[in-house]
């Protein structure tokens, strides 16, 4: 197993950073169903679209922290279990699981059912 140092690893995410927000504001893409591999095709269309804000959010003590966003638009009903993150320039960055708001996952959410025509945002989001 890869062991690095609190430096490189704050320097990694600093690197994520940029990266999701190069082109402008990335995105949170929320899925239901299993996640595919890295990259791989969806079983669904996105249930929901978050915008993050410019920038995406900041670094401190070894932690990747995604700053809250406003509410967005619930395109499809479901219940959510992962999300894809892409950057302002539509390029893949990372896949990860969702929760509920203080929850295990990476983006949490302040409910995983997911309505059709309702709302929902990014209750918080951490890459350590």
């Amino acid at each position: 197993m890869l062991a690095i140092s609190a430096a490189l690893n704050e320097a990694r995410l600093r690197g994520v950073l940029a990266f999701l927000d190069t082109g402008g504001p990335g995105t949170v893409q929320v899925f239901a169903g299993i996640r595919p591999a890295l990259g791989g095709d969806p079983e669904a269309p996105a249930l929901v679209a978050i915008t993050l804000a410019l920038p995406a959010g900041s670094v401190a003590d070894n932690v990747l922290t995604l700053t809250p966003t406003a509410e967005a638009l619930v395109a499809n009903t479901g219940l959510a279990s992962w999300a894809r993150l892409v950057n302002g320039a539509g390029e893949l960055a990372f896949d990860c699981d969702v929760a509920e708001t203080g929850g295990p996952g990476e983006i949490t959410l302040p409910t995983l059912q997911l309505y059709a025509g309702g709302y929902s945002r990014l209750s918080a989001g951490a890459l350590g």
